[in-house]
């Protein structure tokens, strides 16, 4: 399975102008692959303005269908949802070509930009087979908890981060996403976004990882329809050396078990 990875600079609260920003910025790379994935809450950026949440039926995810469906590819991004009308959730879509999707709740609401205050939290995790590789899902303030992504048994084969994570605290970002492929065993890839908005600026700091902590990404740059350049990052996962790596080096076997509860 090949894996790209965009880091988008996300337009504020204006989702028609970044889902033409990121068609501009797919048409333009060459081999994709088989997963697109995009920052969390690519289509407003990190905000707090619950009234912009949608249902199933919104435009979001409606275009990520779209997208999935015309590129013939799959694609993962999150963006807020609402499923009453009164509960908010910054929801992790994963499309698949096909239609279909699966979906994952941020667990771990980053209290200091007040996303406890606006958002609910989510208590299921969600790992996507695709194409015989099993997906983690995570977003964003997630990295930080590995025992929520603890990889108990060699339930997954990839976990994939994504995120609003400012330049400010950038330097956390390599120990903590190196980290989650090495105790997990697994490969892991976190897709952060770039540009500026009302509160934070960020940075190019995508990263993906292998099993061992070994970077793999290829990385180029694309400009897209509004004029940003923007980090590409695409990384080939090779399922026969991740098992070879479990099976000569059984380290999971040893791990402690144990239930979240809360």
């Amino acid at each position: 399975m090949r894996i790209t990875v965009c880091s988008l600079d996300i337009a504020w609260e204006d989702k028609q102008k970044n889902f033409a920003k990121i068609e501009s910025i797919f048409s333009q790379i060459e081999n994709p692959g088989d997963l697109f994935v995009l920052p969390e809450m690519f289509s407003t950026g990190f905000t707090m303005n619950t009234a912009l949440a949608e249902d199933a039926a919104g435009e979001t995810l409606k275009w990520m269908c779209k997208f999935a469906r015309e590129n013939k590819i799959a694609v993962l991004g999150s963006f807020p949802y609402t499923q009453n009308g009164r509960e908010v959730f910054n929801r992790a879509y994963f499309v698949k070509p096909d239609g279909t999707w699966e979906s994952y709740d941020k667990r771990h609401l980053f209290r200091m930009g007040e996303e406890n205050n606006h958002y609910t939290r989510g208590e299921e995790k969600c790992i996507v087979n695709y194409n015989g590789v099993r997906i983690a899902l995570n977003v964003c303030y997630d990295i930080r908890f590995p025992v929520w992504s603890r990889n108990i048994g060699n339930k997954y084969d990839v976990l994939i981060n994504i995120a609003n994570f400012p330049q400010v605290r950038i330097d956390a970002i390599e120990p903590l996403v190196r980290a989650r492929a090495i105790e997990n065993m697994a490969y892991s890839i976190f897709v952060n976004r770039d540009g500026k908005d009302p509160m934070c600026v960020y940075c190019p700091s995508s990263q993906m990882y292998n099993f061992k902590g070994g970077s793999i990404s290829q990385e180029t740059f694309v400009t897209d329809c509004e004029g940003c350049r923007t980090q590409i990052l695409s990384a080939d996962i090779d399922l026969d050396a991740l098992n070879d790596f479990r099976y000569k080096f059984p380290a999971w076997m040893d791990a402690d078990t144990f239930n979240v509860i809360r």
